[in-house]
This record gives structure tokens, sequence and C-alpha cells, in this order.
């Protein structure tokens, strides 16, 4: 929430592994977070699997889709998405 509230401009969840997301909450189910996702998107901003890849909530209609392996959520204000894409995807010391 604090993207959507413009608090923050940039939110990532990366899940590195399986165990990791077990810690967390078991698993991450993208359902989970269509609420906040509606958030984001209504106050501007943008958000993606850690691809850049939009969120396939349909896809729950066949199987549970969990953001694992697939690697996370990136939720930015829009502005910075593509160059935050940019760092994920270039393996980045930064992130």
């Amino acid at each position: 929430m604090m993207v959507a509230s413009g608090r923050a401009s940039v939110f990532l969840l990366r899940a590195t592994t399986r165990k990791v997301m077990k810690k967390i909450s078991g698993y991450a189910p993208a359902w989970d977070h269509a609420v906040g996702i509606i958030c984001v998107h209504e106050a501007g901003g943008k958000v993606t699997d850690w691809e850049g890849s939009s969120i396939d909530f349909a896809a729950d209609q066949i199987a549970r889709r969990t953001i694992f392996p697939s690697g996370g959520f990136l939720v930015t204000n829009h502005r910075l998405h593509n160059e935050i894409l940019g760092l994920i995807s270039s393996n980045s010391p930064v992130i």
C-alpha cells in the first residue's frame, strides 16, 4: 500500500526459493494480492511479475498460480517500472 499511497516508488517481492516462500506464507498465490494490485493500478502504479509479464489471475481457474518460481511481484509508481525491470534482468548488484 506504500506505492498506492505515494509514500514509496517501488516494492519488490523476490521469491528466491520455495523454502523461503513456505516460511513466508506456505505459498503466495496471485489472488492473495488482487486487492493490493487494484489499489496500485487505481493510483496510477504498475504491477507485473518479476519478468515484466502482467499477473494472470485467470490461471487460477486451471491451477493455483503461485509467484514462485516466476520470481515474484514488482510494484512501482509506473515511471520507474521499465528501469527496475532492466536492473532485475541484468542481475544488477543493486537488486
